[in-house]
């Protein structure tokens, strides 16, 4: 299966294609650093990465910074990747994801593909996550391509 995901630093948006059918996901971004217990019948979403535990906090407010370039490339985005694919309703399954870059990560000031940024992306989103207790994805390819080239194009037109 193929997953369009645009992880941006706010929300990681998903858009997929299942049976003719077309379906989206949002999934919001707070990540602490360690792992949060169970409340009530909640079920936490802790993860392992790089031998770094990370959970899901949605009200923390020790909530990770997400709105930097560093983001792109880091751990984190990668959880939170796996976050929006795990709470999808989807089942874990093996899937290709098509993912988004800044155009300024993307590109050089040549208007040539930073291949190494590129590569960077795809390691990212390929290191491996773990759920405590739980089974993950297994992404098994990465296509990285440039965000906002719609709205680049229209400013270079106007």
């Amino acid at each position: 299966m193929r997953i369009f995901i645009d992880d941006g630093s706010t929300n990681i948006k998903m858009l997929w294609e299942q049976d003719g059918e077309t379906f989206t996901h949002i999934s919001p971004n707070s990540f602490k650093r360690g792992w949060s217990a169970t409340f009530g019948s909640g079920k936490p979403f802790n993860y392992t990465v790089d031998d770094e535990k990370y959970s899901f906090d949605l009200i923390t407010p020790d909530a990770l910074p997400t709105n930097n370039i560093d983001w792109q490339y880091s751990p984190l985005n990668s959880i939170a990747v796996h976050h929006a694919l795990l709470t999808s309703g989807l089942e874990p399954q093996d899937v290709e994801i098509v993912v988004t870059l800044p155009l300024t990560e993307f590109y050089d000031e040549d208007a040539q593909y930073r291949l190494d940024n590129i590569e960077r992306k795809k390691k990212s989103l390929l290191r491996d996550v773990k759920l405590n207790k739980g089974v993950v994805f297994n992404i098994t390819k990465v296509t990285v391509r440039p965000e906002s080239i719609r709205r680049a194009l229209a400013c270079v037109m106007s």
